[in-house]
């Protein structure tokens, strides 16, 4: 009851901002749901530059894991998600990111696994492993790992990545992540290295089909369109 009374709250807040505002500029409200992932970088740039030339529209961020992003688009919470791999895109009006995010490893940096330049399934056998809990029961890893993945010794899950890192600093195990989302080398006390085979997810800027959009929503995906 509390989640679904928080979402009404957030509707209505919506509402009222986009009836308040006037009509002889741009300005409202974007609102944007996204899982961690460099394809945030360029909605990033994009954003950017659609404010210097409407200063007056906000932009409202939520992150989470796919499963969050996906029901706060479906409940109407965020104009559009930033989606990765999400493997029923079809489903939603979208554009595909010209970037896609690689899988790899977390380390400690005096991990043994440090010494490799990819990691292979069989590395990872015997090793505690921080894994997204979605990725690994249904996503590209359930896939990349094969008949070993009933081997493995699964010592947490996450949905941040942050907090992944957390838990890798102070020696759980290796956190099964997308890169660039920690920093790593010199000074970090923290490595990463790439699958192998490579691991790769594509990356969606979507929208629900036959939404009706705010003036700023529209004009925001009419800047991604033109621009990506």
């Amino acid at each position: 009851l509390r989640r679904r009374a928080e979402e009404i709250v957030a509707l209505a807040d919506q509402t009222a901002a986009e009836l308040t505002h006037g009509d002889d500029v741009t300005e409202g409200d974007v609102f944007i749901g996204a899982g961690e992932s460099e394809g945030m970088r360029q909605v990033a740039a994009r954003i950017r530059a659609f404010r210097e030339r409407c200063p007056h529209v906000r932009f409202h961020l939520r992150s989470g894991n796919s499963t969050d992003v996906l029901e706060w688009l479906e409940r109407g919470l965020v104009d559009f998600a930033v989606l990765i791999a999400f493997p029923d895109i079809n489903r939603f009006e979208h554009i595909r990111l010209r970037p896609t995010d690689a899988w790899g490893a977390l380390m400690p940096a005096d991990h043994p696994l440090a010494q490799k330049e990819t990691v292979a399934p069989r590395d990872l056998t015997g090793v505690p492993l921080i894994a997204s809990g979605q990725a690994l029961e249904t996503g590209e890893l359930s896939q990349w790992f094969g008949e070993q993945k009933d081997q493995l010794d699964v010592a947490a899950t996450y949905n941040l990545a942050f907090n992944a890192a957390q838990l890798v600093r102070e020696g759980v195990g290796c956190a099964l992540t997308l890169e660039k989302l920690v920093a790593t080398g010199a000074g970090t006390g923290l490595e990463f290295r790439l699958l192998h085979p490579p691991v790769v997810s594509p990356i969606d800027f979507a929208w629900k089909d036959r939404q009706t959009l705010t003036e700023a929503a529209q004009a925001f995906l009419d800047e991604m369109r033109q621009n990506v």
